[in-house]
């Protein structure tokens, strides 16, 4: 396993525009895949995740959370589509509730950029800034940004992003005497068979712990 680690990337960096392709997004084509158990998997993408055990998932759903919050026209909201949904199996009223989802993007969506087919610092860069930029209104992004680490598994590239920041966490408690909560926010970036996939969630620490321990297994062993 080789990785590859990138500078701190931020969001409202210079970068050059993201321009959605004339063409409709093939998005809507993909398949939603087989859930069983705590596995998920999608002949379409090649791939299968497993997940830990207790989360409440569901598959495809109707009601999705938003890539982007403010409208759904956006980019993020066009060319993606949610495949999973994961919620804590303990939230705890009142508090931060932790959740995964897995998504697929459409890459004929942004012009002129390719997923690296190895491990290209500034490749990867490229495309981490135009990730960050797109989906910076989602909730796994921080507005702090994120560092950038590329990585091999099974001789595809995964960037993976990763945050960690804190806040106030009780709902009707003035600012002042609300409690602190330490969260972590993570993607997973791949690509297989003409898709980018990403696994994503945002989380207090315990529930982050679990999530790490997510494997993604790719059925086509070489990329596409």
């Amino acid at each position: 396993m080789r990785r590859l680690l990138l500078s701190l990337t931020l969001s409202f960096f210079a970068l050059e525009a993201v321009i959605l392709d004339a063409q409709p997004s093939k998005i809507s084509q993909l398949a939603d895949g087989i859930l069983s158990g705590n596995s998920y998997s999608n002949d379409d993408l090649g791939l299968r995740i497993e997940f830990p055990d207790g989360w409440k998932t569901t598959l495809s759903p109707k009601n999705p959370t938003m890539l982007d919050y403010r409208k759904p026209d956006e980019l993020a909201n066009l060319c993606s589509k949610v495949l999973l949904s994961l919620q804590a199996p303990h939230p705890v009223e009142g508090r931060f509730n932790s959740m995964a989802i897995l998504f697929a993007i459409d890459p004929g969506c942004f012009s002129g950029t390719e997923f690296p087919r190895a491990l290209d610092k500034a490749k990867i860069q490229k495309l981490a800034d135009m990730i960050i930029k797109t989906y910076s209104h989602s909730p796994f992004i921080s507005p702090y940004g994120a560092f950038v680490v590329g990585d091999l598994t099974q001789g595809h590239v995964v960037i993976r992003f990763t945050q960690g920041f804190i806040i106030n966490a009780i709902v009707g408690h003035p600012a002042t005497k609300k409690e602190p909560l330490n969260v972590y926010a993570s993607i997973d970036l791949t690509e297989s068979n003409g898709y980018w996939i990403a696994w994503a969630y945002i989380a207090d620490e315990s529930s982050a712990g679990e999530l790490k321990k997510a494997t993604l297994e790719f059925i086509d062993a070489a990329p596409k």
